[in-house]
Protein backbone atom coordinates (compact mmCIF):
# COMPACT_ATOMS: atom_id res chain seq x y z
CA UNK A 1 0.00 0.00 0.00
CA UNK A 2 1.59 3.48 -0.83
CA UNK A 3 0.69 6.45 0.60
CA UNK A 4 -0.39 9.47 -1.44
CA UNK A 5 1.43 13.12 -0.58
CA UNK A 6 -2.14 14.27 0.67
CA UNK A 7 -1.38 11.53 3.37
CA UNK A 8 1.55 13.03 4.83
CA UNK A 9 0.27 16.76 4.40
CA UNK A 10 -2.87 15.19 6.82
CA UNK A 11 -0.29 13.45 9.25
CA UNK A 12 1.77 16.81 9.14
CA UNK A 13 -1.39 18.68 10.00
CA UNK A 14 -2.49 16.75 12.70
CA UNK A 15 1.06 16.16 14.37
CA UNK A 16 0.91 20.04 14.69
CA UNK A 17 -2.20 20.55 15.89
CA UNK A 18 -1.42 17.82 18.43
CA UNK A 19 1.57 19.47 19.77
CA UNK A 20 -0.14 23.28 19.99
CA UNK A 21 -3.21 21.21 21.80
CA UNK A 22 -0.52 20.03 23.97
CA UNK A 23 1.00 22.91 24.77
CA UNK A 24 -2.51 24.86 25.63
CA UNK A 25 -3.38 21.85 28.00
CA UNK A 26 -0.07 22.01 29.91
CA UNK A 27 -0.61 25.88 30.05
CA UNK A 28 -4.13 24.90 31.61
CA UNK A 29 -3.15 22.72 33.81
CA UNK A 30 -0.21 24.11 35.32
CA UNK A 31 -2.10 26.01 38.19
CA UNK A 32 -0.03 28.99 39.93
CA UNK A 33 -0.57 31.28 42.88
CA UNK A 34 -0.60 34.97 41.71
CA UNK A 35 -1.58 38.43 43.14
CA UNK A 36 -1.88 41.21 40.90
CA UNK A 37 -1.50 44.51 42.88
CA UNK A 38 -2.11 44.53 46.04
CA UNK A 39 -5.11 45.44 48.92
CA UNK A 40 -5.25 48.87 49.74
CA UNK A 41 -6.51 49.64 53.02
CA UNK A 42 -7.31 52.98 55.30
CA UNK A 43 -4.26 52.27 57.09
CA UNK A 44 -1.71 52.32 54.33
CA UNK A 45 -3.64 54.50 52.07
CA UNK A 46 -3.37 57.21 55.00
CA UNK A 47 -0.37 56.22 56.40
CA UNK A 48 -1.48 55.30 59.69
CA UNK A 49 0.74 53.86 62.75
CA UNK A 50 -0.29 51.14 64.34
CA UNK A 51 -0.24 51.56 68.31
CA UNK A 52 -1.50 48.28 69.21
CA UNK A 53 -4.07 45.55 67.73
CA UNK A 54 -6.45 43.14 68.86
CA UNK A 55 -7.17 39.82 66.89
CA UNK A 56 -10.99 38.62 68.60
CA UNK A 57 -11.07 35.79 66.23
CA UNK A 58 -14.82 35.35 66.30
CA UNK A 59 -16.39 37.10 69.42
CA UNK A 60 -18.46 35.57 72.22
CA UNK A 61 -20.73 37.81 73.96
CA UNK A 62 -21.40 36.79 77.80
CA UNK A 63 -24.75 38.29 79.74
CA UNK A 64 -26.95 37.82 82.29
CA UNK A 65 -30.41 39.60 80.84
CA UNK A 66 -29.58 38.62 76.88
CA UNK A 67 -30.40 42.25 75.91
CA UNK A 68 -27.05 43.81 77.31
CA UNK A 69 -24.02 42.16 75.87
CA UNK A 70 -20.03 42.62 77.06
CA UNK A 71 -16.77 41.07 76.33
CA UNK A 72 -13.52 41.49 78.21
CA UNK A 73 -10.13 40.63 77.26
CA UNK A 74 -7.18 41.67 78.86
CA UNK A 75 -3.53 41.75 76.62
CA UNK A 76 -0.24 42.69 78.01
CA UNK A 77 0.77 45.94 78.70
CA UNK A 78 1.40 48.47 75.84
CA UNK A 79 2.37 52.30 76.12
CA UNK A 80 -0.64 54.63 74.88
CA UNK A 81 -0.87 58.37 75.83
CA UNK A 82 -3.89 59.45 74.67
CA UNK A 83 -3.33 62.91 75.30
CA UNK A 84 -0.26 63.67 73.07
CA UNK A 85 -1.12 62.15 69.30
CA UNK A 86 -4.73 61.92 67.50
CA UNK A 87 -5.52 57.99 67.64
CA UNK A 88 -8.44 56.70 65.87
CA UNK A 89 -9.76 53.41 66.82
CA UNK A 90 -10.28 50.22 63.79
CA UNK A 91 -12.61 47.18 63.49
CA UNK A 92 -12.11 45.02 61.11
CA UNK A 93 -10.60 48.28 58.36
CA UNK A 94 -13.90 50.47 59.22
CA UNK A 95 -13.43 53.76 61.42
CA UNK A 96 -15.36 54.03 64.67
CA UNK A 97 -17.46 57.21 65.75
CA UNK A 98 -17.38 59.50 68.87
CA UNK A 99 -13.82 58.45 69.10
CA UNK A 100 -13.08 59.98 72.66
CA UNK A 101 -9.45 59.66 73.89
CA UNK A 102 -7.88 60.74 77.18
CA UNK A 103 -4.49 59.14 79.12
CA UNK A 104 -4.49 55.84 79.13
CA UNK A 105 -7.69 55.31 77.83
CA UNK A 106 -9.72 55.48 74.36
CA UNK A 107 -13.35 54.46 73.28
CA UNK A 108 -15.55 54.77 69.97
CA UNK A 109 -18.79 53.67 68.61
CA UNK A 110 -19.52 50.86 65.61
CA UNK A 111 -22.54 50.95 63.91
CA UNK A 112 -22.68 47.73 61.83
CA UNK A 113 -26.13 47.76 59.50
CA UNK A 114 -27.35 44.18 58.13
CA UNK A 115 -29.33 43.55 54.83
CA UNK A 116 -31.21 40.46 53.56
CA UNK A 117 -31.16 39.53 50.05
CA UNK A 118 -33.36 41.81 48.66
CA UNK A 119 -31.11 44.93 49.99
CA UNK A 120 -33.78 45.73 52.85
CA UNK A 121 -31.91 46.55 56.39
CA UNK A 122 -33.10 43.59 58.63
CA UNK A 123 -30.63 44.54 61.77
CA UNK A 124 -28.54 47.36 62.72
CA UNK A 125 -26.23 46.40 65.51
CA UNK A 126 -24.63 48.99 68.06
CA UNK A 127 -21.40 48.02 69.31
CA UNK A 128 -19.12 50.58 71.77
CA UNK A 129 -15.81 49.31 72.13
CA UNK A 130 -13.30 50.99 74.69
CA UNK A 131 -9.38 50.20 75.88
CA UNK A 132 -7.89 51.28 79.20
CA UNK A 133 -4.38 51.26 79.34
CA UNK A 134 -2.98 50.42 82.33
CA UNK A 135 0.81 49.32 83.76
CA UNK A 136 -0.30 45.83 84.33
CA UNK A 137 -1.99 45.17 81.20
CA UNK A 138 -4.67 46.36 78.46
CA UNK A 139 -8.30 45.57 78.86
CA UNK A 140 -10.30 45.80 75.89
CA UNK A 141 -14.26 46.01 76.29
CA UNK A 142 -16.67 45.80 73.71
CA UNK A 143 -20.14 46.31 74.92
CA UNK A 144 -24.02 45.89 72.72
CA UNK A 145 -27.45 45.71 73.04
CA UNK A 146 -29.80 43.33 71.28
CA UNK A 147 -32.42 45.13 68.98
CA UNK A 148 -34.18 43.23 66.57
CA UNK A 149 -31.49 39.55 67.10
CA UNK A 150 -28.94 42.42 66.28
CA UNK A 151 -26.58 40.30 68.29
CA UNK A 152 -27.05 37.02 66.06
CA UNK A 153 -26.26 39.17 62.93
CA UNK A 154 -23.21 40.27 64.40
CA UNK A 155 -21.93 36.89 66.03
CA UNK A 156 -22.24 35.51 61.81
CA UNK A 157 -20.72 38.48 60.86
CA UNK A 158 -17.79 37.79 63.27
CA UNK A 159 -18.38 33.76 62.86
CA UNK A 160 -17.51 34.82 58.83
CA UNK A 161 -14.78 38.00 59.25
CA UNK A 162 -13.49 37.38 62.74
CA UNK A 163 -12.92 40.59 64.56
CA UNK A 164 -9.65 42.98 64.59
CA UNK A 165 -9.40 45.76 66.77
CA UNK A 166 -6.53 48.41 65.84
CA UNK A 167 -5.79 51.58 67.53
CA UNK A 168 -3.76 53.68 65.09
CA UNK A 169 -1.88 57.15 64.91
CA UNK A 170 -3.22 59.63 62.36
CA UNK A 171 -0.12 61.80 62.73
Amino acid sequence: MILKWYHYLICAVLIILGLFCTMNLVELFSVESKEFGKAITIETKNDYVEISKFDLGSIVFDSEDYVNFELIETYAPTEFDGKNEDYLILFNGQPLNNIQCSSGKISGDLSIAFYDLDGLEVAVSDVHISIEYYASGTTLKLTSTNNADSMAYLTAYTNINGAVVKVVDRG
